[in-house]
């Protein structure tokens, strides 16, 4: 044991110096702030605690004001006064006239964690009056710049980055050897590992055009689409279930995650794609929508809803801010819920013109408040065939009979109870003594174990199940139009019962390319809005896009701040270059595998991540890109990759995953999942982007997902913030799952006997790490293995659990 955990600490020594970070919020506080937070604060806490009346000596609607008051720990909800008084856990209850929604709860949860950030907003600066912002400024097609070393570059690309090397007077790095590259490229592609085949073909392949094949197999691979896709669901609210606290089922939501997955596999061009999830499809063959496209508008109405709220008013517009902000955020990079309760503090967007986008989700069906046995999400029947009308008929019949032997084994424990009820009366009614009392109190003991086998542990438990699963015909998650289409008005503070003047549906006026279309007053506006968003003039659409691209294959955008591309973003790194990648974009007809192969034959891509001392010093953040970025993997590729190594990846895609089962369903209405629900066999070993997404992230029944930042599914994230902290290590030293995959990882190797000791390192070297064994690698596992004892097959275990937790393995190099 000990020789284990010296090479694990040799290994992994990343992992036992960590910086303990506070949860993460959205990557600008301030927006949330802005958007979700002060709108509280106003509106629920103002009225008391505000600019007028200050009750107790406490104003909660200034920075300074809540800093007096002193009821914020940053980063300390738990122990914070103001969480405690609003989840009513002490003697003050705050508001006293009735408790905040769960909703509103968790933003200001949220909002502690995170910092509690309250950014100086009212200081009067307008970053905009002077010019209008690069981002709504026409996209350019510039050339490519003229560069001193005309040998280095492969590419228009290479060409931009070098123009900004050669003006700080440092060189890129090597490039990275051909193993390096192929698992980086693979990795980044499939989020896979490459098998230990590809290697050799690509290593072995000495034609000028080995990698450009090797990355079109890629391109070609359904693990792309598997891979991309998780990247967009990322910047969505997509989960499987809904509701603030309980975890509420949406059992068709894998529709949308499936059209999105597909989607980026058919490399539908992005134009359509947006289009798509914001208006559904067109019509296709003889008048009739696209099926595929179906579940696309899964994109607005699978949100973090508040289930059941009582205001139905401030449900509707509480659930069309979000949509605005997710529109906003993912396809514009703007962000638009900061203008909810004013203009804009920094952007050119008018509160009015915010209220304008408000008025077309107002006028779109979002939930179907009347009806929450799926979350309240309005649904859109699927269109029949002859063969689901047939599987349908087929489940109906198998419900019918699983239901009458329910029904039939409740009545038997009815009867059972019923009996032993009638015993302990007649017991009772008897003489007091002590045979009496005894036999008195072993009945009472039978009577409360049937009553606990049959609520919780029995067939009564088993009876609701089966009827809340009934079968149906499929649908899907989708918007639709309402009847009567109309504008809005203006919400003082975002109160959905403090109203203003109309605000005419419509779009934003500072994204000015050419008139914009015209809302029929019979339409929601939804159709309008793809058109103008979608429209190759549009200033942001391919620059956001394409950034999110470059971002996920170098670790940061051109404009690191992916989902903010106003004036509190960042500026472009390579301004020429973004709008390089833009035009190139809408030329290849809005191809994401076109745009992604011409980046990843970059020469830049292609560089090794060793560092150069003069470059370090010049640019220690590599912002100019004179290497290759070396980040640790996300946490599904973690997770894929051990289940990869250890041969023990599912290859099953697709389709339904949420666990439900009797143990996993809280049966008395409304039906919930279970805190410590389980996935079923069936999928636990399949890819991570097909395990079931639940809110409430931290009791995620894949339990890698809670320690190692994966996506909050309420929030819109397209740059996740690693954080190391001591309990990833422990996780990663401990956890049945990865012990698992480091035995399945030997034994699999020791079951060849051809291998002698350093063939079997050689092996494992490989298929983990992708690339030979050195010598070194070889003298290091012998002293391990000698060190262990024991039986060889726990000694090899032990040291692929090393080799699994290594840095070299967690790390995309």
């Amino acid at each position: 044991m000990q020789a284990y955990y010296l090479l694990t600490r040799a290994t992994a020594g990343w992992l036992l110096f960590y910086t303990a970070l506070l949860p993460a919020q959205p990557r600008d506080g301030a927006d949330f702030f802005e958007s979700k937070v002060r709108p509280i604060l106003i509106s629920r806490c103002g009225s008391c605690h505000g600019d007028k009346t200050q009750m107790g000596g406490k104003r909660l609607t200034s920075k300074d004001g809540m800093h007096r008051a002193g009821v914020v720990m940053a980063g300390n909800p738990d122990e914070s006064p103001l969480i405690k008084a609003i989840r009513y856990d002490g003697k003050a209850k705050m508001p006293p006239t009735g408790k905040l929604a769960e909703a509103e709860i968790s933003v200001l949860e949220k909002w502690v964690a995170g910092g509690a950030v309250w950014p100086d907003t009212d200081t009067g600066a307008k970053p905009l009056a002077t010019g209008v912002h690069w981002a709504f400024q026409p996209v350019q097609n510039p050339p490519a710049p003229t560069v001193r070393d005309n040998t280095w570059p492969r590419s228009d690309i290479d060409r931009f980055i070098l123009a900004k090397l050669e003006e700080k007077g440092i060189k890129p790095v090597r490039d990275a050897d051909k193993y390096a590259l192929l698992r980086r490229v693979t990795l980044d592609l499939t989020g896979l590992l490459p098998a230990e085949k590809e290697m050799e073909e690509f290593v072995n392949d000495s034609s000028s055009d080995a990698f450009a094949k090797a990355v079109d197999r890629l391109l070609a691979s359904p693990g792309f689409g598997d891979r991309w896709g998780r990247h967009w669901l990322d910047i969505t609210y997509f989960a499987e279930t809904t509701g603030y606290g309980r975890r509420i089922p949406l059992p068709e939501a894998w529709r949308y995650r499936d059209y999105v997955i597909d989607s980026f596999n058919q490399d539908k061009p992005y134009d359509q794609f947006v289009r798509e999830q914001l208006a559904g499809p067109k019509e296709g063959h003889k008048g009739k929508p696209d099926e595929s496209a179906l579940a696309a508008t899964g994109f607005l109405v699978l949100g973090p809803w508040s289930w059941g709220s009582y205001d139905r008013a401030q449900t509707l517009l509480d659930a069309a801010d979000l949509q605005v902000d997710l529109v906003g955020r993912s396809m514009l990079g703007l962000t638009l819920g900061c203008a909810r309760c004013h203009d804009h503090k920094f952007d050119p967007i008018p509160n009015k013109e915010y209220y304008g986008l408000i008025g077309i989700f107002l006028s779109t069906k979002t939930l179907s408040l009347n009806h929450f046995g799926d979350g309240g999400v309005n649904m859109v029947r699927l269109p029949e065939t002859t063969e689901l009308v047939k599987h349908y008929a087929e489940d109906l019949e198998k419900y019918d009979k699983r239901l009458a032997e329910a029904e039939a084994a409740e009545k038997v424990f009815k009867k059972e109870r019923e009996e032993v009820e009638k015993r302990i009366t007649a017991l009772k009614a008897n003489p007091a003594g002590k045979e009496n009392d005894a036999a008195i109190k072993a009945a009472e003991e039978e009577l409360a174990a049937l009553k606990k086998k049959s609520e919780f542990a029995g067939d009564k438990q088993i009876l609701e199940f089966v009827r809340y699963r009934k079968p149906r015909l499929p649908s899907v998650y989708a918007a639709e139009d309402l009847d009567q289409p109309m504008d809005t008005r203006i919400a003082s503070r975002g109160d959905a019962h403090q109203l203003g003047e109309f605000a005419p549906r419509g779009f934003l006026s500072a994204v000015n390319y050419g008139k914009p279309p015209e809302i029929e007053p019979v339409s929601s506006g939804r159709r309008e809005l793809a058109e103008w968003i979608a429209n190759e003039k549009n200033p942001l659409t391919a620059r956001v896009y394409v950034n999110r691209l470059w971002h996920h294959l170098f670790g940061d955008g051109i404009v690191a701040s992916t989902e903010n591309f106003g004036a509190r973003g960042d500026a472009p790194t390579h301004p020429e270059l973004l709008d390089y990648l833009a035009t190139r974009l809408v030329a290849n007809k809005w191809s994401t595998k076109k745009t992604i192969r011409e980046i990843v034959l970059s020469r830049v891509y292609q560089l090794a991540s060793t560092s150069d001392s003069k470059a370090a010093q010049v640019d220690p953040d590599n912002k100019l890109l004179w290497r290759s970025n070396r980040r640790r993997m996300e946490v599904e590729t973690i997770r894929d990759a051990m289940l990869q190594a250890g041969g023990n990846l599912d290859a099953g895609r697709g389709g339904p995953s949420l666990p439900f089962s009797p143990r996993n369903i809280h049966t008395i209405a409304p039906f919930f999942f279970e805190d410590d629900s389980v996935i079923g066999d069936a999928i636990k070993n399949r890819r991570t982007v097909y395990q079931p997404v639940m809110r409430n992230s931290q009791m995620t029944p894949v339990d890698i997902l809670n320690l190692f930042d994966f996506k909050d599914p309420d929030q819109v994230i397209g740059t996740r913030i690693p954080t190391v902290v001591p309990t990833q290590t422990l996780y990663l030293l401990n956890s049945p799952f990865v012990k698992e995959e480091a035995r399945l990882l030997a034994s699999g190797v020791l079951g060849d006997g051809k291998l002698d000791e350093a063939g079997r390192v050689s092996k494992i070297i490989l298929r983990a790490l992708n690339r030979p064994a050195t010598e070194r690698d070889v003298q290091q596992a012998r002293e391990f293995i000698a060190k262990a004892g024991g039986e060889p097959a726990e000694a090899w275990t032990r040291y692929c659990h090393a080799i699994l937790v290594s840095s070299e393995f967690l790390y995309r190099r």
